[in-house]
């Protein structure tokens, strides 16, 4: 049990760095998304939101890939995803068929249906990352939490670089006219 919850954590950990440096790469496509679901009066802060939510993504990946001990980073990442189910029941019910962006232009996956479903999976994998596993098996120097850190900070720097580049030759296909 203990390697299923450690397992979690990191795969855990590795998508909200993905998701995060992605979302980075594309902050205007990203808002565009976060505007659908913000206030009239909070709208024109929407790249704001936006930025907010990757770096959190990249925050809470990050500490929670290097401090696997702490207990409270994984009721975090829960919350994170309850928060990505809610948010994607919301966009499937209002905003059916339209981008999501969770992985900036890594994805272009919309509100639907399998996005309900792919958040849930979230949540039962985060909430296995919540079992209690012994203090051993999470123990690590100050070494290999900088490494991980660093790890942390090049995964996020590669989606970043992957999403640019896989917008940037988006951008560079021949659009076909229309008929």
């Amino acid at each position: 049990m203990q390697l299923a919850a450690l397992g979690a954590k990191a795969a855990l950990a590795v998508m909200l760095l993905v998701a995060g440096g992605a979302k980075l790469a594309d902050l205007p496509g990203f808002a565009v998304t976060a505007r659908l679901f913000l206030p009239r009066r909070v709208r024109p802060a929407q790249l704001g939101v936006a930025r907010g939510v990757a770096v959190v993504e990249l925050a809470l990946g990050a500490a929670s890939l290097s401090w696997p001990a702490a207990a409270w980073l994984n009721q975090a990442v829960l919350a994170a995803g309850c928060g990505f189910t809610a948010v994607a029941a919301v966009g499937y019910t209002f905003h059916r068929g339209r981008s999501c962006r969770c992985f900036g232009a890594l994805s272009r996956r919309r509100f639907d249906l399998a996005g309900i479903l792919r958040s849930l999976v979230i949540v039962a994998t985060a909430v296995l990352a919540t079992a209690r596993v012994t203090p051993p098996a999470v123990a690590l120097g100050g070494a290999a939490r900088v490494l991980l850190l660093v790890a942390s900070v090049l995964l996020a720097a590669a989606s970043y670089a992957a999403a640019r580049a896989l917008a940037a030759s988006r951008d560079a296909q021949p659009r076909l006219a229309p008929r």
